[in-house]
């Protein structure tokens, strides 16, 4: 139990300044079987803090026969992108509206981005050049830094 707790503590320290959402923050979900034990979301959300940004990564842990459903219907929500984990960036990249030349070279997907009922796709990690805090910090500059 105390483990947990601790866990538990670990993600409230990592949210926004302010630990709130409120209608304009921005938010991101990292998607991933089990997104929780998937330390990105702590470092992004420890990046987003320090520069005083109003975001968030929520991590979102999502079954193999949901995920088409939840990322078709972001098009539709107030989250504005998420990362996806390793087991469904090859799946992703036929639910997007637009992809880069990375996710074409690639075949596979780790950034979407939604922007109206769009969404866009991108593979930032590149088959793992990017990874941990330099992954997050790549996130915060290009999607999320105002």
């Amino acid at each position: 139990m105390g483990d947990r707790m601790s866990e538990h503590l670990e993600v409230v320290a990592t949210m926004n300044a302010d630990d709130a959402i409120k209608k304009q923050t921005k938010l991101y979900g990292l998607i991933a079987e089990s997104a929780s034990t998937n330390r990105l979301f702590v470092m992004l959300n420890k990046e987003i803090k320090a520069n005083g940004a109003d975001a968030m990564m929520i991590p979102m842990n999502i079954r193999a026969d949901d995920f088409y459903f939840t990322v078709s219907n972001m098009k539709k929500s107030h989250v504005n992108g998420a990362y996806i984990a390793s087991e469904y960036q090859e799946e992703v990249v036929e639910i997007l509206d637009e992809a880069d030349e990375f996710v074409q070279v690639y075949g596979k997907c780790d950034f979407v981005v939604r922007e109206g009922e769009k969404l866009f796709g991108t593979y930032i990690s590149k088959n793992g050049v990017l990874v941990d805090e330099a992954l997050a910090h790549e996130i915060f500059e290009n999607y999320i830094k105002e």
